[in-house]
Order: structure tokens, then C-alpha cells, then sequence
């Protein structure tokens, strides 16, 4: 055939069957697709899903067929996958640590040799679940070793699968039936197990004994099998159902079983018919077949060219860039392929075996030595005074002091169980200005507290991070499932009763509240851009009658209560607009890369977007506010915008750390444009 003459075969243990290359090819297609332009197709990741049933068919096929002819070796089998699997990847492993090196800040190849070193020990899955890594979060899209978790997965079933094979053919007469019941098993891990459904193996065992069920199925019932398959009626019939099945999965955002095992299924049934069918069959297409005979190099490459594309800056979703990666990635699978794969795979030393071995716990030491020193900070690419300043206003402010813990003591006799107390005195005589809300109140706080001071007052910030201290109705970030969410609301609650008593408290004076938080996110229960596309947020009247529930009607209704709540204790509360959330991250797109060889971005999103997200926001806020005497609402868009643009770079300064935290620059800015307003009381509803 034509692909042959450039992409030769390699030897195999089996007789090579092209449309198994075939079915791969559309397996990496489908996959390449969905990573490049997700919108488009997003039911591409069940690519992986067909990858296993392929991998489990074919590796049982091999170790049984040996035990057949009494000739299976264990360590022969696993210097066959070493030889496999491990020159690819090790290339890949090198070539993200070179990039790192050069391109990555210290908190990035910090974070990229972790994941080395996980993909090196073939444990990436687990670092991702403990990561609590959403497969479909775009946030995700900046760590370039993501899809490294399947061959973990893998490699991990690789250990146990031969030894279970090997026991199982001491019982040959019922292997179909034990066969069946090992993937029954393995198929109710997945469903009961509280175990991560996406990433954790026992998850996806049972996908790869599927495939080994079948080939079970298949050799044990040939005659059956020649019958069956061969019928073009049930030939055509699995073919809908394998398209309908991939077609099912569309828009999918979540693991679910249910859609896996139709995939699954209908990915084992194709196979059955590729094996045994003496007829051609489209999946033999010599490009198809190409691109399966290189799908192992593909999809290493892919992902990895899609991430740092991401962190340098592309736009990777753009038509144009996209089809550029998908070409780049496969000249550069080709060539490992045809120039490493080809060679290494028909090496039959154990001594290369153990070189590549012990080359991959090199790597993955590297990558250990890399995170435990910080993502080596001294590099001298990284010496500029430009990145220095970045990397000063990305960084938290200091908020250390030991006088708020004397100070709430004193007033309530006991020390609350919040996340974050801080005050600047400790002295109950003084005025104090209590600040409140969220992570957005903390990273407010050393702002608010500098410039309070000069007009005489003391500053108390209570807050726990993702809650927004509504008085009757708290509202939190969900971290995972909403269900998670009870634990957090009960905690802001806690903030919630902690500043109810400290302002009603008469040992200490406080005439003035400042309510810091999210705003848009906690009226929508969604987070804005490609950072936080999978950001949710809910109240605690969810969990009341989820049946009825509204996310903006609890909003509005647990903001008007909050401020009337103020309003009738003659406590002035100065609550502040949120500050425009940019939807993307100013370290990815605005700080200088080394060498200055990749897109400098305007690091701005138009005021028009801004808008567009808050303005039904703001125009509550303002209609709530006109009723309470005592509620007066701060604005800061003149700090970020101006009749264009909304900017994370403004006069020269850097005013965000990442997609909606304000940087040290940037509180100091909203305080400096807002204290006036708290202190001298001028600003209006």
C-alpha cells in the first residue's frame, strides 16, 4: 500500500490487521479535534474511551495467544511495553523540560515538573485527582501534560492485567465466563467506588477488560463469530450504533457512565467486525490507517503543542492556529514514529530495556529537583527589573500581625473559627472600619488599612475565601459538586453570626462597614471567561428547595436583607461594585516571556464586555441601595476603565494578579480612589 512506503510497519507478535490502525486513526482524530476546538467537537474525547477497548483487546490477544503456544513470558511482556511506550514519551518529557526552562516563570515549571515527574512514574492520574483537575475546565488547558493521565491508566492496568490473564488460563474452560465476571466487577468499581469517575483507574479498568472480554468472546466462539460478523445487515447496524453512540456524548461536560459504556460497547463490537470480516471496510482508508500507525506519537504531541501554545500566548481556538497545531503535531508524530518508534520497538536488549528505565527515573528526579527548588527562580532569563515588578504584584501582600486575635478576644471573649481575621491595633478604644466579604476583601484589606490610617481609623477585616457574607442567605464558591458546598456555607455562616455580634457589640466603636466581594459570579452561580468557564457559586436557601430555586432571585433578596439589616442598626455600609473580571490571566497574557519571541497581548477586555456582563449587576445594586439611607454604593470602574477599554495594565502599572484579583498595585489604587469617598462621606446612591 501506498502509506507503507513512508510509514513502514513495525514487526508485530500478532498479523497486522490495518483497520485496528484504522479505527485508531479515527480514535486520535476525534481526540486532536476536541483538545483543538472543543466547541466544535465535543464529543471527541471518547476517543480515549475507544483507545482503551482497543488496548485491552489487543493485549489480552497477546498474552493469550502466547499461553496458547506455552510461549508467554513475563518479562518479556513488560520490556515489550517499556520498548513501546517509554522512547516517545521520554523525548516528550525532555522537550517539556527544555521549554520550561526557557519560557515558563518559576511558578509555571514549578508546576510542570510536578507533572513531569508523575507522567515519568506513570501516576499522572492521581496527581490530577488530587489537583481536583476538571477534565473540561478551560483553566486546565495550561497544564501541558494533561492528557498524560490515560497512559497512567494504562500502564497501571498493564501490572495486574498479564498475572490475572495467567491465572485465569489455568481455568480455560470457563475463561469466557471469569472473563466476563472480572469486567463485571471492574464495571462496578466504576459505578459504586467513591472514587474519582474521570481520572482514577478503577474508574476506567473496566474498559480495557472489555476489550479483553471480547477477544475472549471471539477465539472461544470463531465459527459464531465468522457467521455473525460477516453479515452485512449487522455489519451496518454497528456501524449506526457507533456513530449514534459518539454522536451521544455532544456537549458532554462530566464523566457518565452511561454514554462510556455505549462507546465502549459499540467500540468493541467494530472491533469484532474488523478481526473477522473477510470484507474491506472504509476504515482501512490509507489515511486513516496512517494516522492510527502514528496515533501513539500523535497523541503525545498534540496536547503538549495546544498548552504552551495556550501559555505563550495563541489564540488556539482561531481556525487558522488550530489547523497549524494539528499539522505541526503530526509532522512531529511522523518523525518520532518513523525515527525513534520504528527502531526502538524491534530492540530486543534487555540491557536497552533497563537504560530506558532508569532514563525515565532520571526525568523524573529532574522534575522533583525542579519543584522542590521553586521552579529554579535564578535563572538568568529571569533577571529583568520587568519581571521582577510582575512577580512582586502577582505575589500576596504581606498581612501578618498578631493584634487582631487581642483584639477580637476582647471584644467577644472568645477567638471565631474564621479563616482570615486581621486588624491594625489592638486597642478597643480606637474608631474602626470593618471590612467584609470574600477573597476580594482580603486581598483589599492592606489597601484600606494604609490609607485609613492617615484619617485616624483602625481597620477589621473578617473573611473566608469564596464567601460572600449575605445575612440571611449566604452565598459560596462550589469547589467540584454543588453538593460539597454545605461544609463552606456553614463556615460563612459562622462569619455571618461573628460580624452581627461585633458590630452590635457596644466595647468597641465601628460606624462604618466596607462589603468587598464577587459580584456577577454569586447573581449568575457562574463564573465569566475562558479561566473560570466552570466557576459555580450557590446559596444556602439551595439546599431549602432546590426545586424552585433561582440564583438571581436569592440574590437580590439576600442583598436587599443585608443592606436593610445595616440600614435599621444606623451602621453606614459602603458596598463596593465588583471590579471587572478580565476572563483571562495577566501572567499568561500580559508579562513579557523570555526573549521576546512570542505575541505580546493587549492585556485589556473592551468596556463594552465588561458591561455586557454587569450591568444588570450594577443597576440592582444601585435600585437596592436608593432605598437605605444608610447603604452607600462605591463604583471603581474609573479606576480600571475608561470609554473603552478595561484594563489589567493602566499607566504603567499592573492592577490584577490574575483573572478578577486586584495585585499590590492594584488594591492600592482602589483604595487610594475610595477612602476619600468611606471617610468624608461625599459618595451618593
Amino acid at each position: 500500500m501506498l502509506w507503507q512506503k513512508f510509514i513502514p510497519i513495525v514487526k508485530h507478535s500478532l498479523n497486522y490487521n490495518p483497520y485496528l490502525d484504522g479505527l485508531r486513526g479515527v480514535a486520535i482524530l476525534l481526540v486532536v479535534l476536541f483538545h483543538v476546538w472543543p466547541d466544535y467537537f465535543s464529543f471527541g474525547y471518547v476517543g480515549v474511551d475507544i483507545f482503551f477497548v482497543i488496548s485491552g483487546f489487543l493485549i489480552t490477544q497477546i498474552i493469550f495467544t502466547k499461553l496458547e503456544k506455552n510461549s508467554f513470558s513475563f518479562k518479556e511482556f513488560y520490556r515489550n511495553r517499556i520498548r513501546r511506550l517509554f522512547p516517545a514519551l521520554i523525548i516528550l518529557l525532555i522537550t517539556a523540560l527544555i521549554l520550561g526552562y526557557l519560557f515558563l516563570f518559576p511558578d509555571e515549571y514549578k508546576q510542570l515538573a510536578r507533572h513531569i515527574k508523575a507522567s515519568a512514574l506513570y501516576y499522572e492520574n492521581f496527581r490530577l485527582i488530587e489537583e481536583k483537575s476538571d477534565y473540561w475546565d478551560t483553566g486546565e488547558i495550561f497544564k501541558p501534560l494533561l492528557h498524560l493521565w490515560s497512559l497512567s491508566v494504562e500502564e497501571q492496568f498493564y501490572i495486574f492485567w498479564p498475572f490475572l490473564i495467567y491465572l485465569l488460563y489455568r481455568f480455560k474452560k470457563y475463561i469466557s465466563t471469569n472473563f466476563f465476571i472480572i469486567f463485571s466487577i471492574l464495571l462496578g468499581f466504576s459505578v459504586f467506588l467513591n472514587v474519582d469517575k474521570f481520572y482514577h483507574t478503577l474508574s476506567r479498568a473496566w474498559e480495557l477488560a472489555f476489550g479483553g472480554f471480547i477477544f475472549i468472546l471471539s477465539y472461544q466462539h470463531k465459527e459464531l463469530m465468522n457467521k455473525i460478523l460477516n453479515k452485512k445487515s449487522f455489519t451496518f447496524g454497528v456501524v449506526i450504533f457507533f456513530i449514534f453512540s459518539i454522536a451521544l456524548s455532544s456537549n458532554n461536560n462530566s464523566y457518565n457512565i452511561f454514554k462510556t459504556f455505549l462507546i465502549v460497547l459499540s467500540s468493541g463490537l467494530l472491533i469484532l467486525i474488523l478481526t473477522y470480516s473477510k470484507k474491506k471496510f472504509f476504515l482501512g482508508n490509507t489515511f486513516l490507517v496512517s494516522i492510527g500507525i502514528i496515533s501513539y506519537s500523535l497523541y503525545l504531541w498534540h496536547y503538549m503543542i495546544i498548552s504552551f501554545g495556550a501559555i505563550f500566548g495563541y489564540d488556539i481556538r482561531s481556525f487558522w492556529t488550530g489547523l497549524t497545531i494539528i499539522i505541526t503535531s503530526i509532522i512531529l508524530a511522523f518523525l518520532t514514529y518513523r525515527f525513534v518508534e520504528f527502531y526502538t520497538r524491534s530492540i530486543e536488549s534487555y540491557k536497552f530495556t533497563i537504560a530506558l528505565f532508569f532514563t525515565m527515573i532520571i526525568i523524573a528526579l529532574i522534575g522533583q529537583y525542579i519543584y522542590v527548588k521553586d521552579g529554579l527562580p535564578d535563572r538568568p532569563q529571569f533577571k529583568s527589573a520587568t519581571y521582577s515588578y510582575f512577580q512582586k504584584q502577582l505575589s500576596e501582600l504581606p498581612q501578618e500581625n498578631e493584634k487582631e486575635l487581642g483584639l477580637i478576644s476582647k471584644v467577644l471573649g472568645y477567638i471565631p473559627s474564621i479563616e482570615l481575621i486581621r486588624s491594625t491595633s489592638n486597642d478597643i478604644s480606637k474608631r474602626y472600619v470593618l471590612i467584609i466579604g470574600d477573597s476580594h476583601a482580603r486581598k483589599a484589606y492592606p489597601g484600606f488599612a494604609f490609607y485609613l490610617k492617615k484619617y485616624g481609623y483602625e481597620t477589621i477585616l473578617l473573611t473566608n475565601s469564596g464567601c460572600c457574607p449575605l445575612v440571611n442567605n449566604p452565598v459560596v464558591g462550589v469547589v467540584g459538586d454543588v453538593g460539597d458546598a454545605k461544609e463552606r456555607l456553614m463556615k460563612c455562616k459562622e462569619i455571618i453570626n461573628t460580624i452581627s455580634k461585633l458590630i452590635e457589640n457596644k466595647n468597641i466603636h465601628i460606624s462604618k462597614v466596607i462589603f468587598i466581594t464577587r459580584g456577577p459570579i454569586y447573581m449568575y452561580g457562574k463564573g465569566f471567561g475562558e479561566v473560570e468557564k466552570s466557576a459555580k457559586t450557590v446559596f444556602e436557601s439551595f439546599y431549602e428547595n432546590s426545586a424552585n430555586y433561582d440564583q438571581k432571585r436569592e440574590f437580590i433578596k439576600a442583598l436587599n436583607f443585608t443592606f436593610k439589616y445595616f440600614d435599621e442598626r444606623n451602621i453606614k455600609l459602603y458596598y463596593v461594585i465588583d471590579n471587572p473580571e478580565l476572563g483571562f490571566l495577566p501572567e499568561k497574557k500580559c508579562m513579557p516571556r523570555p526573549f521576546n519571541i512570542f505575541p505580546q497581548n493587549n492585556c485589556r477586555i473592551t468596556l463594552e464586555t465588561y458591561l455586557k456582563r454587569a450591568s444588570e449587576y450594577r443597576n440592582i445594586v444601585y435600585s437596592l441601595a436608593k432605598n437605605y439611607k444608610n447603604v452607600v454604593v462605591l463604583d471603581p470602574i474609573n479606576v480600571f476603565c475608561d470609554e473603552k477599554y478595561c484594563y489589567a495594565i493602566r499607566n504603567g502599572k499592573l492592577l490584577y494578579s490574575d483573572d478578577d484579583h486586584l495585585s499590590k498595585d492594584g488594591v492600592f489604587e482602589l483604595a487610594k480612589f475610595l477612602t476619600g469617598k468611606i471617610v468624608n462621606d461625599t459618595a451618593s446612591n
